[in-house]
């Protein structure tokens, strides 16, 4: 094992550069001096103990679990909104609102778009809506016909000719549209940005079950009132519709037997009076289709069911009688759909975040909701918060399951977490039969976690949440970054071949391959720099670079320094085996 004078030489190459002559110079000093390796090893420890605490830190927050994210923070969603072309706002007034009164919204509205500077073009549905998009198909706009709905589908000049993003327009519009929102009580007025991921009924979503209809009903309002009282919260509705007001005509049987009139025909005068009549078809030229000759009293002189006295029904001796004289007025409340989910009655109550996470609302909401009194006898039990779903069951009493936004993060989390396990547990293995061993397959899996050290304060930095792009992102490290690892290993085993002593071959392992594993490295840098600026692959792109980049400076010194340790605690095990 003794070496010639130039060995050393032979080994470092004939002209070594500055960069393997510095990392030798460090690595001398922690092989040799025990405290120095031992603090190295503790600042490694610290660090990514601080990194790990960056996402756990946003919770502590001088207002409670709501409020502005904590200064060192780094907030968790599930995708980050995007920077689109256009956008819509929806209106929903009360079921009793007339037509008129929801297209001067809508027009009231039209004139706040038309100050600003990068909306482009506006196209508004009143009664019917707007073209049916993704978010349109689970939102079910489609159904959403009549009187008290409306839309607002809003163009902006293209993302790219411009430097206000779609996302500063919609905060920045939001006050004004609930100031006009304030005129039209009972309404909710909604600005729906296409969302980045899978669309959602709404962001923040409670379905809320029970056994008792009218109960239920009651409960969900309440949750509503905590739901506006909410930070961040904004556009807070309930399935719920508003009361309506119903007339039931019933007849009087005698006084149609004495007048001789059936009922029949008193129904169809009522019908001409309130919904019209189609006489016959005319056949203008020129036309494809036969126009409808269609009779109704004009809506300014339609009478309403208090004023029956004003329309008249002849009957078969020629005697005008008036409608008021046969009919008599219930006035009533509409009935209401019941929504149903799962076979069990179920009511939403639905908000929207200005720019937070939807994660801290929720986890506020869940703490104030829980255990809330429903009656005398029974309280509200929240749930569906865990990564396994959890579905309703009326006959456990009152129950509100979470679902939104939220719910598809911790889905997203579940199965990228379970992947990135499964990866890392193949990786193990397909090492402990590579090297044949259970002890060294760990030391090259360090790699993993030291490239964890970088990722959190990344994003910190950037001011980018860490979302499920970002999740991708760190699997994806897991298999890049042990490949360093392999190869400072592979080298020291094959220098030890050779007949070099440990510390030599590992002092000399790191330096041969520092430059490979800094330059590539810095091409993963490079090509994925390009996402960097995506509001949605963003966060991928920064767990790749500065993952890639934190594991490949403490990999070179961590794995020679581990490495050296297990075969001295070999041999050490091995002498006193013997």
């Amino acid at each position: 094992g003794h070496k010639g004078p130039h060995e050393g030489e032979h080994l470092r190459g004939k002209e070594p550069d500055k960069l393997q002559n510095t990392y030798r110079k460090f690595i001398t000093l922690l092989l040799e001096q025990k405290k120095l390796r031992r603090l190295f090893y503790l600042g490694v420890t610290v660090l990514l103990l601080l990194s790990f605490l960056q996402p756990v830190w946003q919770f502590i927050r001088p207002q409670g679990i709501t409020g502005e994210v904590s200064v060192l923070g780094v907030p968790l969603s599930f995708l980050p909104k995007d920077n689109k072309n256009t956008f819509l706002i929806h209106l929903h007034l009360p079921e009793n609102t007339p037509l008129e009164v929801t297209d001067r919204a809508t027009r009231e509205l039209g004139e706040l778009l038309r100050k600003q500077s990068i909306v482009s073009n506006y196209e508004t549905y009143v009664g019917i809506p707007s073209v049916i998009d993704f978010n349109g198909l689970l939102s079910g706009s489609s159904k959403q016909v009549g009187p008290q709905f409306a839309d607002i589908r809003v163009s902006l000049t293209n993302k790219f000719e411009r430097s206000e993003s779609s996302i500063d327009l919609v905060q920045s519009l939001r006050p004004e549209v609930e100031k006009i929102a304030a005129q039209y009580p009972g309404g909710v007025f909604q600005i729906v940005e296409d969302p980045p991921g899978p669309p959602v009924r709404a962001t923040i979503l409670a379905e809320v079950y029970g056994p008792n209809l009218e109960t239920l009903s009651e409960l969900a309002q309440s949750v509503k009132s905590e739901f506006v009282n909410t930070y961040d919260m904004v556009e807070v509705q309930t399935s719920i519709p508003s009361d309506m007001v119903e007339y039931r005509f019933r007849f009087h049987r005698a006084k149609l037997a004495l007048a001789g009139l059936d009922p029949a025909t008193v129904s169809r005068v009522l019908d001409q009076l309130m919904k019209g009549e189609v006489l016959g078809y005319v056949h203008p030229d020129g036309e494809r289709s036969p126009v409808p000759i269609f009779l109704h009293v004009p809506r300014e002189h339609r009478i309403d069911p208090d004023m029956l006295e004003r329309a008249f029904v002849t009957n078969s001796n020629g005697k005008n009688i008036p409608l008021s004289e046969l009919l008599y007025v219930e006035k009533g409340i509409k009935s209401k759909p019941i929504n149903h989910k799962n076979s069990e009655r179920v009511h939403y109550v639905g908000g929207e975040l200005s720019y937070s996470a939807p994660v801290y609302a929720v986890l506020d909401l869940d703490d104030r909701l829980d255990e809330m009194e429903v009656t005398k006898s029974s309280h509200l039990k929240t749930a569906n918060l865990g990564f396994i779903p959890v579905r309703s069951n009326s006959l456990e009493g009152y129950k509100l399951l979470w679902e939104g936004e939220l719910r598809l993060t911790l889905d997203a989390f579940r199965d990228m977490g379970l992947s990135l396990g499964i990866a890392l547990l193949v990786i193990y293995f397909l090492l402990v039969g590579y090297y044949r061993s259970f002890v060294l397959p760990l030391i090259a899996m360090t790699a993993v976690p030291l490239a964890l050290i970088a990722v959190f304060p990344a994003h910190w930095i950037f001011g980018v949440s860490f979302s499920a792009a970002s999740m991708v992102g760190v699997i994806a490290l897991a298999g890049v970054v042990v490949r360093n690892s392999l190869l400072i290993i592979d080298f020291i085993q094959d220098y030890q071949k050779q007949g070099h002593d440990l510390d030599d071959a590992v002092r000399e392992a790191g330096a041969i391959r520092l430059r490979p594993i800094l330059l590539t490295t810095l091409a993963i840098a490079l090509g994925t720099a390009i996402m960097v600026p995506d509001a949605v692959f963003g966060g991928l792109a920064l767990a790749l670079i500065f993952g890639a980049i934190s594991s490949a400076l403490l990999v070179v010194v961590i794995v020679p320094l581990l490495y050296r340790r297990m075969m001295q605690d070999q041999v050490n095990d091995h002498l006193l085996g013997k």
